[in-house]
């Protein structure tokens, strides 16, 4: 039974590998410009990624439903900080390692679950999807915070409006019309509409997730140590601690896809927007870049495991 857990989810996790490997293929082979990734992570940021967030939110949240819907922005920052005390024992809070710190402790959020859960949970991907807008209202409060002061210089000031990216303002939007009524008043061809177009998020997230691994450079890399402090961190310690939490609460009782989801959070790499993070506040990015891919690459055995676990122990 567990090894064909296991292997399902295995297999799932490779198909988004294999788009994403194409998609870094092509780019390292200049079939495909920095400058049309660019593009493409820009409309998917800008445009799918938040219709997807307002249509799944208005279509599926429903808070008499969902009384303890507060838990998932909690758990986002809660996530986050157990990374950031797990790291900062190991790397014994030396200012020099506070990008190795970010990396450990600020998970990608959306790009990765989203396509992993849709996969997965077919039939239950919109609700799914909502756990995952839900979490990241404290998850990227966190990143563009104490990541842009960890992943970047000194003197660089942080700036109040990257606080409020595309996502983030779509997720707070669409949960204050749920909450004040004023979803009632959206049409629901609207709605639909919104929906057509988001439904492109998921695989053009994949390819511009593959696109921006491709782009990373492989003549700087990081200290081995480092390397498995990151690791240990990122895919033994947060995640076991995560599911220790699960295990002996009431959620998985009560709400069993949001706690399959907060696995795959809790086993999920670094965000890719660490990279853009550094770029906009003066960071290391080669170092950084080449972190992330070996912990990308680690990834594709570590989720499967973690996810073929619980499914396993929670059946």
């Amino acid at each position: 039974m567990f090894l064909q857990t296991g292997l399902t989810v295995f297999t799932a996790i490779f198909q988004l590998f294999l788009i994403s490997f194409a998609a870094g293929i092509m780019v390292r082979r200049k079939f495909i410009s920095q400058e049309q990734v660019q593009a493409l992570s820009g409309i998917t940021v800008n445009v799918f990624l938040p219709c997807l967030i307002i249509a799944k939110t208005l279509m599926r949240f429903r808070p008499e439903e969902l009384p303890q819907w507060w838990i998932l922005p909690l758990a986002g920052v809660l996530i986050a900080v157990t990374g950031l005390i797990y790291s900062g024992i190991l790397f014994r809070l030396k200012p020099d390692k506070n990008p190795q710190i970010a990396l450990a402790s600020l998970q990608n959020g959306i790009y990765l679950p989203l396509p992993v859960g849709q996969i997965l949970f077919p039939e239950q991907f919109d609700l799914f999807a909502l756990y995952c807008f839900l979490l990241i209202m404290g998850l990227n409060t966190m990143m563009w915070s104490l990541g842009a002061v960890m992943l970047g210089q000194r003197q660089s000031k942080i700036r109040l409006r990257d606080f409020i990216t595309p996502p983030l303002a779509s997720v707070f939007f669409s949960v204050f019309a749920v909450l004040t009524g004023l979803s009632d008043f959206i049409p629901g061809t609207l709605v639909a509409s919104i929906d057509m177009l988001g439904q492109a998020t998921v695989p053009a997230a994949v390819f511009v997730l593959g696109a921006t691994m491709g782009a990373i450079s492989l003549k700087e890399w990081p200290p081995i140590g480092d390397i498995f402090k990151v690791f240990l961190v990122k895919f033994i310690l947060v995640p076991a601690t995560v599911f220790g939490a699960l295990f002996f609460s009431d959620i998985r009782i009560a709400m069993p896809l949001a706690c399959s989801m907060l696995i795959i959070q809790g086993s999920s790499p670094p965000a890719t927007n660490l990279i853009l993070i550094a770029k906009a506040y003066g960071g290391d990015t080669r170092q950084i870049s080449a972190m992330m891919l070996v912990q990308y690459l680690a990834c594709i055995l570590m989720m499967p495991l973690w996810i073929a676990v619980w499914q396993y122990v929670t059946r």
